[in-house]
């Protein structure tokens, strides 16, 4: 995700450096314009007769697309929070079991606190990496095993009395959360935008480019072309920001970011359950 600062107001505007949607339309806006002044050289200079759509048919087309790219933008923003929120509460429930055994651990079994902290610090990592494979998948489910396999030491030290009987009860709801987290993450992961839907809305942009300078020619003339560019830049620049953050677990430059996450969970658990050498 790209750091910044929110109130450096001109920084953030003229920062194209670090803008992925202004540099990759840069080409394609530049496209719409020359297919504006075609269209514009064509009706004014060689036909002298405008196409019949004045500014009211793109206005009509305008409120329908307007319409979808707002259902569109907001439907990728609400993935993209959603899986910050699990991942927030990865780092919560890390915390918490970890403070858990912290206390469980203390007097019973403390060379074992070394063992869950490693557990808990390698679970983001595992899953980070899982939710980055293909959604074809099939190999191993790293982060399931991982689970399973903390379960497993929570139940033997259980039975070892290592941790008290009465620590299941307190570490069962956070270990569950875990498979929560799993299951949550894999739920967006493996759902997607509806093809059809997707596919609809970008070919709607295009074809709303391809009609500006016709509806806007015998109005504003070589106008149109300046109308056309912005007009392309505005919608399929929204389109191009909802595919972008459609997917929070990728690598882009504005997914989530998973590592410092996980960095964060890792320091944490390790500092609580006294791991300082791992």
């Amino acid at each position: 995700m790209i750091p910044y600062e929110p109130k450096q107001w001109w920084k953030i505007l003229f920062d194209f450096q670090r803008s992925p949607i202004f540099r990759t339309l840069t080409v394609d806006i530049i496209g719409a314009g020359l297919w504006a002044a075609f269209v514009v050289w064509i009706e004014t200079d060689v036909f002298k007769m405008a196409v019949p759509l004045g500014p009211a048919f793109l206005s009509i087309l305008g409120i329908i697309l307007g319409l979808l790219l707002v259902f569109r933008t907001n439907t990728a923003y609400d993935r993209w929070w959603e899986g910050r929120k699990i991942w927030g509460e990865l780092v919560n429930v890390s915390r918490g079991l970890a403070h858990q055994l912290d206390v469980q651990l203390a007097a019973t079994a403390p060379e074992r606190r070394a063992i869950y902290a490693e557990h808990l610090a390698t679970f983001p990592v595992l899953l980070k990496t899982h939710l980055r494979q293909p959604r074809d998948y099939v190999g191993i489910h790293e982060p399931n095993r991982l689970l399973s396999a903390l379960h497993r030491d929570v139940h033997a030290d259980i039975e070892g009395n290592n941790l008290a009987e009465g620590a299941r009860i307190a570490l069962q709801p956070l270990l569950q959360a875990l498979d929560d987290v799993l299951g949550k993450c894999e739920r967006i992961r493996k759902t997607p935008i509806p093809f059809s839907y997707s596919s609809y809305v970008k070919q709607f942009v295009v074809l709303y480019a391809l009609m500006v300078p016709f509806a806007l020619v015998k109005e504003f003339g070589y106008g149109a072309v300046i109308a056309a560019m912005f007009s392309f830049f505005a919608t399929m620049g929204l389109e191009l920001l909802a595919t972008e953050i459609e997917e929070p677990f990728g690598t882009d430059q504005n997914d989530l970011p998973l590592t410092a996450i996980g960095e964060t969970i890792d320091r944490d658990v390790r500092e609580i359950l006294g791991d300082h050498k791992a």
